[in-house]
């Protein structure tokens, strides 16, 4: 094969084949915290509203966050490897640098997107605390 298409073709399976391990992990987690609800329902177990609601979250209250502030991270270490192979670029680098920015843009959005989800889920559980 030609290592003009295999080289992307790679990168893109590769960004599948990560999306696709985190769904699987999670899918996996989901499925063993429902057993155990299982588990507790038919052995009479109390089940309290509060043990009901950590179940249903399944993650860290700050899981966002996390997720946000990584997504914003990665976007800032590609703009900045842009930035610096394109320094004193012409010609085609100056084009793959402008390449490189346009991938920035896609984990940057995601980030913001997390860290929005954060700011005003925790803001609404205010809301409904008072």
């Amino acid at each position: 094969m030609n290592a003009e298409i295999f080289i992307p073709l790679t990168f893109f399976a590769m960004i599948i084949g990560v999306v696709w391990l985190f769904q699987h992990f999670a899918a996996k987690k989901r499925t063993e915290a429902f057993k155990t609800l299982q588990i507790a329902i038919e052995k009479g177990q109390p089940l309290t509203p509060e043990t009901l609601e950590s179940m249903a979250r399944l993650g860290s209250p700050i899981a966002d966050l996390r997720r946000g502030i990584v997504f914003v991270a990665i976007a800032l270490g590609f703009a900045s490897f842009s930035t610096i192979i394109g320094w004193n670029a012409e010609g085609e680098m100056r084009e793959m640098t402008r390449g490189l920015y346009g991938v920035a843009t896609f984990p940057l959005f995601i980030g913001l997107a997390f860290l929005g989800l954060h700011f005003f889920a925790n803001e609404r559980k205010h809301r409904q605390v008072r």
